[in-house]
């Protein structure tokens, strides 16, 4: 499902969202929320005559969904199906999301995809997710080349790296685990001995390296190339943002920790770092 309000940053999203439909022989639905209370607004401001011209503005932009639609599926041979809705975006996507349980949701980070930073509705969205959601920035809709999964070996981030390869299976993907030195500052601050805490952070890379090998192994039965490892020394957040930086990835895939009214907390920690602060679309799984 790809949500759209005809924005340049929509548009992106709508590029990807059909790239990826082509990819995997999957029908697409255009999602479009129409604000009844933003219109009002807009009445406020402008000539109410204008804005209220035969036919009224609500029908025209359900018209112009269902020939989007159409268009895409005549240029494309996909299945394309348009879903016009009243209401605020966000609140109509994760509704929709929850009733039907799309493979994948694909919105744009904000209206113009070039800014950094994430637009309301999709920091909405992102809070509470029934489904894998993608936040497209690139205007570039050809198939990802590389892909970077931020992996802690939790649950969660475990599936955010099988999704990745089911979603881009032709891509090269890379795992990343980064080992946070704030735990060896914890340890001295609890008076562990310096030595000692140099073996424990050992003992957790060298476990992680072992773990983060026997999943890239498992991920390249699935892939198209061999799943690359590696473990980072850094804050997950700025190991990632940089290792995103140096592949060039396309993509990043992380998971989302957390449900309901802390969830926000959980994104915020690692996940809401890459959002805000790379310019790579963004692959979030619940």
């Amino acid at each position: 499902m790809a949500a759209t309000d005809f924005s340049p940053g929509a548009n992106a999203a709508l590029d990807r969202a059909v790239q990826l439909a082509a990819a995997h022989g999957a029908s697409l639905r255009l999602l479009h929320a129409f604000d009844v209370s933003v219109w009002h607004s807009l009445k406020g401001v402008f000539d109410a005559q204008r804005l209220t011209m035969n036919p009224p503005l609500d029908v025209r932009m359900q018209q112009r969904l269902t020939d989007l639609a159409a268009a895409l599926a005549t240029r494309t041979g996909i299945k394309v199906e348009a879903r016009f809705s009243v209401g605020d975006a966000d609140s109509t996507i994760k509704a929709y999301a929850a009733a039907h349980a799309p493979s994948l949701v694909v919105i744009g980070s904000r209206a113009e995809p070039a800014l950094q930073g994430l637009g309301s509705t999709a920091l909405k969205v992102l809070q509470s997710p029934a489904c894998p959601i993608l936040i497209v920035r690139s205007t570039e809709s050809r198939p990802y080349d590389k892909v970077l999964s931020a992996v802690d070996m939790l649950d969660v981030s475990m599936r955010a790296a099988f999704a990745a390869i089911a979603l881009f299976p032709a891509a090269r993907h890379h795992l990343l685990f980064a080992v946070d030195p704030a735990l060896e500052r914890t340890l001295r601050m609890a008076d562990v001995a310096k030595e000692k805490t140099r073996v424990l952070h050992d003992s957790m890379h060298t476990e992680a390296v072992r773990q983060l090998d026997q999943l890239a192994q498992e991920l390249t039965k699935a892939a198209a190339h061999p799943v690359a490892a590696e473990v980072a020394d850094d804050v997950p957040a700025r190991a990632i943002a940089l290792r995103a930086a140096a592949l060039p990835a396309d993509c990043v895939a992380v998971g989302h920790h957390g449900q309901g009214a802390v969830s926000a907390l959980f994104l915020g920690s690692m996940a809401q770092h890459v959002l805000h602060h790379t310019l790579r679309d963004v692959l979030v799984v619940p």
